[in-house]
């Protein structure tokens, strides 16, 4: 008989998206970080998604793209008059007391409180933008996160049950070709191109495991979103679960809902297409307790 591992995804759960304070506030509330906490603490290996990236991200607004500087590595750097965003109109906004940090939230943090961390950094994250030269080190990454930097062995063989595995695409799960990276390697920095999820399946040999995923975290139609498809496109043979109560919707603020209960809808029917379920944290818990598999 298998042993059924339950694998609790916390993606983009950052200080910068989910805190009131934070440069890219996306709504979230107590309860659903309360939720997603919950859920971690039953959790065989907990996996913590963030955005990570450099200030010269495409994706800020200050460098051309359409959002506020967020999750950036080595964000202690910038003091309170640093200007972070650029709206529409072209005002340029000063960071304030706010925060751009990836580290994950203290709300969820309290819930993993005594779990081994380490964290698993894909080549690529180094080289975002198609950079020759990596943006930033691994020591920039652990002050960042305040978790240090572990290699593919370490984390198959070792006993780490909370793993910072840091991206900065949409799906979390996603890996460029190791084509489209730099071939020659800078120190510190894995030669070829993995992340935590491309690990699984050494650490669980199919032979003698079964993973259960179960999802949550920011935003409901973007990240959450991507990386549940690229969970259901990598382990076809595990369940994959989308808890509704533990997320974020993203509505209201120019981009493409209106609603949270559009984007929730709309979320919900790309993911019956390939297989994703859709449930609340009591439901799975009370399910997952009374299978036998829960742990307290």
């Amino acid at each position: 008989m298998k042993t059924q591992v339950l694998i609790v995804n916390l993606i983009d759960w950052s200080e910068s998206f989910v805190d009131d304070r934070g440069s890219f506030y996306c709504g979230t509330t107590v309860e659903q970080k309360k939720k997603a906490g919950e859920v971690a603490e039953y959790a065989d290996l907990v996996i913590f998604s963030p955005d990570s990236h450099p200030l010269e991200s495409s994706e800020f607004a200050i460098n051309g793209g359409i959002y506020p500087a967020h999750n950036v590595v080595r964000h202690f750097d910038e003091g309170p008059g640093f200007e972070y965003f650029v709206t529409r109109t072209g005002e340029r906004v000063k960071l304030g007391n706010r925060t751009m940090s990836p580290a994950l939230t203290g709300d969820i943090g309290k819930h993993l409180k005594g779990r081994t961390r380490g964290m698993v950094a894909s080549k690529e994250i180094y080289y975002q933008d198609g950079a020759s030269e990596p943006w930033f080190s691994p020591s920039d990454l652990e002050r960042s996160f305040g978790a240090e930097v572990i290699s593919e062995r370490d984390f198959v063989e070792g006993a780490f049950d909370y793993v910072i595995s840091p991206k900065h695409t949409f799906d979390a799960t996603r890996l460029d070709s190791d084509v489209a990276l730099p071939r020659r390697g800078a120190r510190g920095i894995p030669s070829s191109n993995f992340n935590v999820f491309s690990l699984l399946r050494s650490k669980y040999p199919a032979d003698s495991y079964e993973m259960l995923f179960v999802n949550t975290g920011v935003v409901e139609g973007i990240c959450r979103l991507h990386t549940s498809i690229g969970l259901r496109q990598m382990f076809k043979a595990s369940r994959v679960v989308n808890l509704t109560d533990a997320t974020t919707p993203l509505a209201g603020i120019g981009l493409g809902f209106e609603t949270p209960e559009q984007s929730r809808d709309a979320a919900i029917r790309v993911c019956k297409d390939v297989g994703v379920e859709y449930t609340t944290t009591d439901e799975f818990l009370h399910w997952f307790n009374g299978s036998g598999q829960g742990r307290g």
